[in-house]
């Protein structure tokens, strides 16, 4: 039987279940702050957690070729061309074709994150603090990967390239040239659309218009990627919409002004091994700290694959 609270409400068993869980765990913290083993185990929880958080909320094995690697692990984009084929008569010669490979190591950098707070805020409300440090940390490095995908993109496909393309809105004539163009190029012929919501949604408004019988494109259905961005397809191309990141500067990561028809062969991105992660109090202060690091590299290696739509009329 359910207990009757204030104005006759009743409980929650799992908020109470909840409740009690963290106030269990605020307990703890305050009986064993000081032990160098708790912390370090429940930094390694702490560092599952945004791993597993960061994991799922990246989007870019979606629109590009991603390898994940043991940290001792090299990434390579190679090509090779050269091989022909003859007509010949019967038992006649066949030429020999001379191969050529086209091979570039992708090198790598390091994401990560240092934060420090008052021992006793940790020693005192451990469960809050920690939650929001791991929720924290997840965007962050999310926001800062898609930062550096959306920045060598962008370095890819300057103002002056043939793959620019500008105008003072977004049409679905724009829109088809670019889905053409960048699947006549690919050879994988995936193709994904991507950016923030105020260029996606101008598609959107497009394809759900009268003027448009929107027989070309399927809303999703997987609740999962809703939630996670994707909007649904449009001639076999996937309609991705990203959070609007912002930094410590409020300003965001992702140009708002932007959107990108990518092919999934057109780069390649890599991590290596698995986010390590180390926490200490200060000897002489009252500070902890929680670090953690995690590396990735990319490369844009076939710009031919890729559109980047310009709205002039926003700001980025």
């Amino acid at each position: 039987m359910s207990s009757i609270k204030l104005f006759g409400k009743e409980s929650n068993p799992e908020l109470d279940a909840l409740r009690q869980k963290v106030a269990q765990l605020n307990a703890e913290a305050r009986d064993k702050f000081d032990d160098p083993q708790w912390r370090r185990e429940r930094a390694q929880e702490m560092t599952e957690t945004i791993y597993e958080g960061f994991q799922h909320e990246n989007l870019l094995s979606i629109m590009a070729e991603v390898e994940n690697l043991p940290f001792d692990g090299r990434s390579f984009v190679k090509e090779v061309r050269g091989l022909k084929a003859f007509w010949v008569a019967r038992g006649g010669h066949i030429e020999a074709s001379t191969l050529n490979a086209d091979v570039m190591e992708i090198t790598r950098d390091t994401v990560g994150f240092h934060v420090t707070e008052f021992e006793e805020k940790m020693e005192t409300n451990f469960a809050e603090t920690s939650a929001t440090l791991v929720d924290l940390a997840i965007q962050r490095m999310d926001a800062a990967v898609n930062q550096r995908v959306f920045g060598l993109f962008q370095a890819a496909i300057p103002s002056s390239s043939p793959y620019y393309v500008s105008g003072t809105s977004v049409s679905l004539a724009a829109l088809n040239s670019a889905l053409t163009a960048v699947r006549d190029a690919s050879r994988t012929r995936e193709v994904t659309i991507v950016g923030r919501p105020t260029m996606t949604e101008q598609i959107m408004d497009e394809l759900l218009g009268s003027s448009y019988n929107g027989s070309d494109f399927l809303p999703a259905t997987n609740e999962e990627m809703v939630q996670r961005g994707l909007l649904g397809t449009y001639r076999g191309a996937s309609i991705i919409s990203l959070v609007n990141y912002l930094d410590e500067n409020e300003e965001p990561f992702v140009p708002g002004n932007e959107m990108y028809v990518i092919a999934n062969d057109a780069s390649k991105f890599a991590f290596w091994g698995g986010m390590k992660s180390k926490e200490y109090m200060e000897d002489d202060n009252w500070y902890w700290h929680y670090i953690g690091k995690k590396d990735f590299g990319g490369v844009v290696h076939r710009p031919d694959r890729v559109r980047r739509i310009v709205d002039t009329s926003l700001s980025a």
